[in-house]
């Protein structure tokens, strides 16, 4: 593992929900000197679901805070000419995580109620129940084997970037280097998203609730590799 690794971990599971959108909804979110992406002529919004474990922070396992599940509404950028993601906000359920990204990093951390459950069988099953009393939930069900996706499709664009993108607080971009292999994907049979993205996120994306997502995919996940932010 390199020396200058900030953060290592598994990630596993992950399912992703995504919805076009307007850019005048992500513009706030947008640090200075970032464009925003778009896939097929239109911006995307993502709703991410996906288990941490085996974290470790500079090499240490933090008691409690190894395996744990995280949710969050992410967007597509660029950096420089490079593709990357920015993060409207993060759910994780142990405050002490939420507070130190939030407080250290300037990342939009906050801790909510979570639970999560993971099955494998003839079918993939994925379920996240999280917010206030666990009224939001998303349920997937998918085939067990997963096959990488071919380069130049939506698939590959949603589920492989190079870098995260947050905000100082002085506005300016700091970004992250993150690495992983290319991931498997698992095809989605089913779909039940009941998410009260109002409550969640803001009134702004309560369309969100009601709207049809453009795509979904489901990564396997890997092992990944986290390095220090830099600012830009």
């Amino acid at each position: 593992m390199p020396s200058s690794t900030f953060l290592t971990a598994e990630w596993s599971g992950l399912l992703g929900v995504t919805y076009a959108t307007d850019a005048a909804l992500l513009e706030p979110h947008l640090p200075r000197g970032v464009e925003i992406d778009v896939l097929d002529g239109a911006p995307r919004v993502s709703l991410v679901a996906f288990r941490f474990r085996h974290t470790r922070v500079r090499g240490i396992a933090i008691p409690g805070h190894v395996n744990f599940p995280e949710i969050n509404l992410r967007f597509y950028v660029r950096l420089d000419g490079e593709r990357a993601v920015v993060f409207i906000r993060e759910f994780v359920p142990r405050r002490a995580i939420a507070w130190t990204a939030k407080i250290v990093y300037n990342e939009p951390y906050r801790r909510v109620p979570m639970r999560e459950i993971l099955r494998t069988g003839d079918q993939l099953e994925v379920r996240h129940r999280f917010g206030p009393q666990l009224g939001s939930s998303v349920h997937a069900w998918a085939d067990p084997a997963g096959e990488q996706p071919l380069l130049d499709t939506p698939e590959h664009w949603l589920t492989n970037h190079g870098l995260g993108v947050g905000r100082a607080r002085d506005g300016r971009a700091r970004s992250y280097r993150v690495e992983h292999p290319l991931w498997g994907l698992h095809t989605v049979r089913n779909l039940r998203v009941d998410v009260d993205f109002a409550e969640l996120y803001g009134p702004e994306w309560a369309y969100l609730s009601t709207a049809e997502p453009s795509h979904v995919t489901l990564a396997a996940g890997s092992d990944v590799l986290i390095y220090p932010a830099r600012d830009v």
